[in-house]
């Protein structure tokens, strides 16, 4: 119990200081998300922390917005969650350069007035690149693409949304 305690102390002291020398980041983004033959939107929220200067985690999660209207039915992104070791390559103070690998899971549903609706999830493999440019040295802008690699289908996703970091 003791080394338990001690571990949390020294984990909060020590979290402060990582989030001033800026190793921890938040985003917000609009994805756009090309699953088959269906164009959907969400809002995306990231959590990022940097180990070193080139190396973290990131933590994503996205929520539909826009749904595609396919024939008669309609397609949407209900929810997606994924998990990402990054690497980064900061070009100057102002400009980074990342690529990104992990684990996600999106879920979709379809329905088509008449008929009914069906929901179905993809898992697999993500990966991707992109870029941040912070305008001040807390507060930049970020683009990125990440390729899903689903059990039986694939999605490409480009997001453009802003940065923070602490």
């Amino acid at each position: 119990m003791k080394i338990a305690l001690a571990s949390l102390a020294i984990a909060l002291t020590a979290a402060p200081a990582a989030f001033t020398q800026g190793d921890a980041e938040l985003s917000g983004a609009y994805s756009n998300v090309d699953v088959g033959s269906a164009d959907v939107g969400a809002l995306t929220g990231r959590g990022s922390y940097f180990f070193t200067r080139n190396l973290g985690v990131e933590g994503e999660a996205s929520i539909g917005v826009k749904d595609d209207d396919i024939g008669a039915g309609t397609v949407e992104l209900d929810h997606s969650l994924g998990a990402f070791g990054v690497v980064r390559a900061p070009v100057s103070d102002k400009f980074h350069m990342f690529g990104r690998a992990g684990y996600a899971t999106s879920e979709l549903s379809a329905s088509v007035p008449g008929l009914g609706s069906a929901s179905g999830d993809f898992d697999g493999l993500a990966y991707g690149v992109g870029a941040k440019y912070f305008i001040t040295e807390r507060f930049g802008l970020r683009g990125d693409f990440t390729k899903y690699d689903g059990d039986d289908s694939e999605a490409d996703v480009i997001s453009v949304g802003a940065v923070v970091r602490f």
